[in-house]
């Protein structure tokens, strides 16, 4: 009799120590919670869509205070207006920048970070220090800090808003210098004079026409992008981008 009662005894001390260890076991460690990037602020890319920023191309994300975004786009400047509302993230129409033609590996990565923060939902700051834009369709961008505004003054109300440069290129044997601004195309000839070419309306397609009737220049954006360019009813010559 003595033997059963130590037995049941036994099992129920058992049974309070495993009861005990089971309240008393550390959970799963939770992951720090993502936070809201500080403004203003200026970010480099790191990665696009997973990958790495191609060869000779510039990303810089700049958020200003007064609801403005702006930097580098891999070859071209942009600014748009944007909304923050927790780590909520929403990039306005239209998106406006410069228009200079670079390699082709960077123009694509170029419109593939412009659709992805024109299709941003969230921003982020992850426990790296990294912030992370993620697109309606679950794409990113991840930026490294940079800091302030490249002048270093805090508190820059918004990055400025780009100005068009001029494209140098030669097209046969005449070298133009080319700025695409306000549905013109502003062409300087070798003898410095410059012609304003107004582009075609109702244009629909990847290509853009500038001409005034006399002078023609048309800008090729896919599949290839590129310019070509003519004088009357000459026919349409290849440009080659020269040096400045």
């Amino acid at each position: 009799m003595k033997c059963g009662l130590w037995i049941v005894a036994a099992m129920m001390a058992a049974g309070c120590t495993a009861e005990t260890s089971g309240q008393d076991a550390p959970g799963p460690a939770s992951s720090p919670a993502a936070t809201p990037p500080a403004v203003p602020a200026m970010w480099v890319l790191e990665t696009l869509a997973g990958d790495a920023p191609a060869p000779g191309a510039r990303f810089q994300l700049k958020m200003g205070v007064d609801n403005r975004i702006g930097g580098r786009s891999g070859c071209n400047s942009f600014s748009a207006r944007y909304a923050l509302n927790g780590t909520a993230f929403k990039v306005y129409p239209p998106m406006i920048g410069t228009q200079m033609a670079c390699p082709e590996a960077v123009m694509a990565q170029e419109a593939t970070f412009r659709t992805l923060l024109e299709m941003a939902t969230t921003a982020s700051v992850g426990a790296d220090g990294k912030l992370t834009v993620t697109s309606s369709d679950s794409r990113t961008l991840r930026f490294a800090s940079t800091g302030e505004w490249e002048s270093g003054t805090a508190g820059s109300a918004a990055p400025p808003m780009p100005v068009p440069s001029h494209i140098v290129m030669r097209c046969g044997t005449e070298q133009l210098r080319v700025r695409l601004v306000d549905g013109q195309a502003e062409v300087v000839l070798d003898d410095g004079s410059a012609i304003l070419l107004p582009r075609l309306s109702g244009e629909t397609g990847s290509a853009e026409t500038y001409t005034n009737g006399r002078m023609t220049l048309e800008r090729q954006t896919s599949p290839q992008h590129g310019f070509r360019f003519a004088r009357g009813r000459m026919a349409m010559m290849p440009c080659i981008l020269a040096q400045n």
